[in-house]
């Protein structure tokens, strides 16, 4: 099957449902009933990737390669103009095979020449193709994805995923951007964070399971159903979070994505570690059923709703969530416990010092 009719399957069957939102609910912020501080003076100010932007949230890797992906890239890219996100294109490869295809993520520049953009390659490339891809959209960092469960139900998927890491390191050590490791539903565990913090890479982003199933979609697109089991395969988001931050903290940046758009959850992501939160699902529904402007809308409102929790919680910004007690129950608490983590030591922050 030609590659832009399978990134057009992909859209065509994770729009069929309304964006699946990742489980955060074991995650508990404290109410702060003495907020030090005025709604006035609460800013989502946010530094990583060294810059600062406005807000803690990002859009995340979506499509290319079609004309269907022309049209959603754009409208991402107004989007993120519009709202200073920063914005990353589909995986590039196709574009790669079919100069025609380069297009699609050419107009992500072209919508928001000033903005920032990061281009996105699978972890079967090499540095040649990293900075090919960079060069295309003239990018100001670069997505590697991992997505091993996803090209195993795929039809002509890759099967053989030696050197993964060796191409990583190849692609650190020969791009002049940062480099950020993603994977897409699956979530990463610590022992690979590992690997990927020694590569020298500049961001993780764990992609945890809880937002796009592509399990789901792959089954979808064969006719060929899975059992339930290999269906909800991967660490959730919030699982996959503990895990990297215990091992990434002070090392390399931690990004959350995989079923994230609700404002609790992204300051419960924070709170986690985080240092950014993509969206992807989320724009890309609201942008197909009404529109950039109304997908400028629902940002704003997260925002608005961040700025508020901030304040409960007594915050002045994002970075300050990761001061703040979290009590950490249920299943993620468990978890935690039996891979050695300390769910506790979240609980025993002692808060924001005014």
């Amino acid at each position: 099957m030609p590659r832009a009719q399978r990134k057009d399957e992909h859209i065509y069957f994770s729009m069929l449902n309304a964006p699946r939102r990742a489980d955060f609910s074991d995650i508990s912020l404290i109410n702060n009933c003495l907020p030090n501080t005025s709604y006035s003076q609460i800013s989502l100010e946010t530094v990583y990737m060294g810059r600062t932007f406005r807000s803690p949230l990002f859009i995340n890797a979506v499509t290319g390669g079609t004309k269907l992906a022309l049209k959603i890239n754009a409208g991402l890219a107004a989007v993120a103009r519009q709202c200073g996100l920063p914005m990353a294109v589909g995986s590039q490869k196709v574009a790669f095979e079919d100069r025609a295809a380069e297009a699609s993520f050419k107009v992500a520049r072209r919508v928001n020449p000033e903005g920032v953009i990061w281009a996105n390659i699978g972890s079967y490339a090499d540095s040649e193709m990293a900075l090919k891809a960079i060069k295309m959209i003239n990018a100001d960092g670069i997505q590697v994805h991992l997505n091993a469960p996803q090209e195993l139900l795929m039809s002509g998927g890759d099967c053989d995923f030696r050197g993964m890491i060796d191409r990583v390191v190849d692609i650190v050590n020969n791009v002049q951007v940062p480099v950020i490791v993603k994977e897409v539903g699956f979530g990463i565990a610590r022992e690979q964070a590992e690997l990927l913090i020694a590569a020298g890479v500049t961001a993780i982003d764990v992609g945890g399971r809880g937002g796009t199933n592509f399990l789901a979609i792959e089954s979808k697109r064969s006719g060929r159903p899975i059992s339930d089991g290999l269906n909800s395969w991967g660490i959730p988001t919030v699982i996959s979070l503990a895990e990297v931050e215990h091992v990434s903290r002070g090392k390399t940046e931690l990004f959350s994505s995989g079923g994230m758009y609700a404002a609790l959850d992204i300051a419960r992501a924070i709170a986690l570690g985080a240092d950014a939160v993509g969206m992807a699902g989320f724009p890309v529904y609201h942008l197909l059923k009404d529109g950039p402007q109304a997908v400028v809308e629902k940002v704003k409102r997260i925002e608005n709703e961040l700025r508020i929790i901030l304040m409960l919680a007594g915050a002045h910004k994002p970075a300050d969530l990761q001061q703040v007690p979290l009590v950490i129950t249920g299943f993620t608490a468990e978890w935690m416990q039996r891979r050695g983590l300390d769910p506790d030591s979240f609980a025993r922050r002692p808060g924001i010092i005014c």
